[in-house]
């Protein structure tokens, strides 16, 4: 009687080590993903610019990508691993872990490294915002300027809070602009302090772009917040934690899957947390470009027609 050879997973492991613990996770979760009789290949890099070399260099060896870190670090990965054909697995050791947290992957490291093994291949989509790919978001306005004044030393030290202090900085400089939105016939005149272009549903540590925005719709939510007192946008926090949807004062609401922006004067683009790009910007998405290992969870309850 011939028995059949038992399959190895192998994964391509790609911590983020200027994130929060970085060194002592990328040991953690290689021991984790050992014991659970994973084939870890870690991967070497000397800055996250590095990342999408790393993986056209060893994706064809592996079965999975295996990704530690926030946001940003998906970011810089999302294209090379589009690419290469093999599913990702997402360790959250980021700040606001906004994919994950879409996703409900268990942001707890050896549940995380599970997931990489037991969780579902699911397809998600992928927006691109000019030559700039992006998983979450891509903003303009307050949230640049947020990012502006992100300091690396209170990510470390102060996690999502340090999101919140950048916020009402941000708010006091940013000065309001006008924007035109082209989605397909239809052409839209802004007045905005943010304009965000949302793939996924969360941003900014657990802010929500709409009500019913999902990684895998197929489309993309645009909001633009109105120029407000500060008063007034504190008290529209929790309709943007949950989600603004078209009952909700100061806030526009769109969707589609292309956009096309300009602004009166050129403008930067934060996307997933990096500013990139810049205005005029072209905006589409490519409906389940990314595969994902998720939990059984999500597929659950969110839908399987993604499931591979």
């Amino acid at each position: 009687m011939l028995i059949a050879p038992v399959k190895i997973l192998r994964a391509l492991l790609l911590i983020n080590r200027e994130s929060r613990q970085g060194e002592a996770n990328a040991q953690a979760a290689r021991d984790a993903l050992e014991a659970l009789d994973v084939e870890v290949l870690l991967g070497k890099f000397d800055e996250p610019d590095d990342v999408p070399a790393e993986i056209d260099r060893h994706a064809q060896a592996v079965d999975i990508i295996v990704l530690g870190g926030g946001d940003g670090t998906l970011n810089l990965a999302a294209e090379s691993v589009m690419h290469s054909g093999k599913p990702m697995g997402v360790l959250p050791l980021g700040t606001a872990n906004d994919f994950a947290r879409t996703l409900l992957i268990p942001t707890e490291l050896q549940a995380a490294c599970r997931n990489v093994v037991e969780g579902v291949t699911h397809g998600v989509d992928l927006g691109k915002c000019n030559d700039v790919h992006f998983v979450n978001v891509a903003s303009i306005g307050l949230a640049v300027r947020a990012c502006e004044y992100r300091s690396d030393v209170a990510k470390r030290w102060f996690g999502s809070l340090g999101y919140a202090s950048n916020v009402f900085s941000a708010y006091r400089d940013t000065k309001p602009f006008g924007a035109t939105v082209r989605c397909g016939d239809e052409s839209h005149r802004l007045h905005s302090i943010q304009l965000a272009v949302g793939n996924g549903r969360y941003f900014g540590g657990g802010l929500a772009v709409a009500s019913d925005a999902a990684l895998d719709d197929g489309r993309l939510d645009l909001y633009s917040l109105k120029p407000q007192s500060l008063a007034k946008l504190v008290g529209m926090l929790p309709a943007l934690v949950r989600g603004p949807d078209k009952s909700v004062q100061g806030v526009q609401l769109l969707e589609g899957t292309t956009f096309e922006i300009t602004t009166d004067r050129p403008m930067p683009i934060n996307t997933d947390g990096e500013i990139l790009t810049e205005t005029p910007a072209s905006f589409r998405v490519f409906p389940g470009a990314l595969q994902v290992k998720v939990p059984q969870e999500y597929v659950d309850r969110y839908g399987s027609s993604n499931a591979a």
